[in-house]
């Protein structure tokens, strides 16, 4: 079963300083143990944010977050898949910020590639921006799973 992840998640998770990377790490092992309980998707607006996360936030190396990024995450194959954004995606993205206009579009865009893709899960940090879409069956904020 594949689970978006948000950038929120993957920002908290690669920061080895962040004080909310527990939760996180934890979640995240299920994806990279042996027989994986899901498998991430994320799309390029997912990595952009953790990347500047990682770099503005964090205060982390341009190069030494590149690496974090590569190394500890998009570089496995069989437990991330990275979806497109093609110009159907946008324009839904487009479709979906009118319709909800508290949502930001980044998470639009997130959004739109979930339905296209007919990914209806995501761990993200801000759980009533993805749980307002029809299409969207379960928002999940790691640092609050039992």
């Amino acid at each position: 079963m594949i689970f978006f992840v948000d950038s929120g998640v993957l920002w908290r998770l690669l920061d080895p300083e962040h004080p909310e990377r527990e939760a996180c790490l934890n979640l995240m092992s299920k994806c990279f143990k042996h027989k994986p309980e899901f498998v991430a998707g994320v799309n390029t607006v997912v990595i952009v944010e953790t990347m500047i996360c990682l770099v503005k936030r964090s205060k982390i190396d341009s190069g030494e977050a590149a690496n974090i990024l590569w190394n500890g995450f998009l570089k496995s194959e069989k437990r991330v898949v990275i979806f497109p954004t093609y110009r159907s995606t946008l324009k839904e993205a487009l479709i979906l910020q009118s319709e909800r206009r508290d949502v930001e579009f980044p998470d639009c865009v997130i959004a739109a590639t979930m339905k296209e893709n007919a990914v209806s899960n995501i761990y993200t940090t801000n759980p009533k921006h993805f749980s307002s879409f029809s299409f969207v069956d379960r928002a999940i904020d790691p640092r609050f799973m039992a």
